[in-house]
């Protein structure tokens, strides 16, 4: 029989094998994506995510960071026509499953700060009444207590995180099983992650009742954060209006107290 010491120094030797056997893979996929992208960039056209804007690489003001979570060099691009700034393009290219396994492999051994008080001041800037229903979108895994905080106090919310390993309780894993529509929409730190805003607006605006509303705040509506591959998103200045105007609806609101910033959407 193997001793208990035995038996935790092996796991700890293994577990420290696979980190390693990640780390190089993830640097290696990362390193051949910027060595391709550096080649390719100077000669490719560029359009904003949110107003369509297109131009060549030099039309665009650019920032570079390197990515915390070994990314490699992130490039983002500040949108002339509506302050927006997105990227990299790296990110952006990926295919949706690809991108998904990338969130799956990050969240597996890496937890948020909680982000209930947060949340919950989002939901609240709603204006919620209790016989209406709502969802926080990308509502995050046990660091967050939203869904079972406004619960406990009568609001029918439910979650959706694709993050989650399945369907559980109150919060559902795939956007197939929800099927509802809702008084209000609601995110904390989620805004910045779309890869696609217009797109997903018009997600939201299809599964809102009429005049419903929508709050979503994050600190990247100032140039905060950029030193992730996961941020591809900063709606600067008035690119959030932009996006709103593109897809149904209007900022009705905005709130900021040091790097809590949220902006509240009104679906016309």
């Amino acid at each position: 029989m193997f001793h208990s010491k035995s038996v935790m120094a092996r796991i700890v030797k293994v577990e420290n094998r696979l980190n390693l056997i990640e780390r190089h893979f993830g640097q290696g996929l990362w390193r051949a994506l910027d060595a391709a992208y550096e080649t390719s960039l100077p000669h490719r056209r560029i359009k904003c995510i949110v107003c369509g804007q297109e131009g060549k690489r030099t039309d665009f003001r650019t920032a570079t960071d390197a990515c915390m979570f070994g990314g490699g060099s992130l490039e983002r691009y500040f949108c002339p026509s509506c302050d927006c700034a997105f990227g990299p393009l790296k990110y952006l290219d990926l295919d949706e499953e690809l991108v998904a396994t990338d969130y799956e492999l990050l969240y597996s051994r890496y937890n948020e700060a909680d982000s209930t008080e947060h949340e919950t001041r989002t939901f609240r800037s709603l204006s919620p009444v209790k016989d209406g229903a709502f969802l926080d979108w990308g509502c995050g895994g046990s660091w967050s207590k939203t869904i079972a905080t406004l619960r406990a106090e009568g609001f029918d919310v439910w979650g959706y995180e694709p993050s989650i390993e399945m369907t559980s309780g109150f919060i559902v894993k795939n956007k197939s099983e929800i099927s509802a529509t809702f008084d209000g929409i609601f995110s904390n730190n989620v805004i910045e992650h779309f890869r696609n805003p217009v797109t997903q607006f018009r997600e939201f605006h299809q599964m809102m009742k009429p005049g419903a509303k929508m709050a979503h705040s994050s600190p990247c509506y100032e140039y905060r954060y950029p030193f992730t591959r996961f941020h591809t998103l900063f709606l600067l200045d008035h690119a959030a209006d932009v996006l709103a105007e593109k897809t149904g609806f209007k900022v009705i609101d905005r709130i900021k107290d040091e790097e809590y910033i949220n902006v509240v959407f009104q679906k016309v």
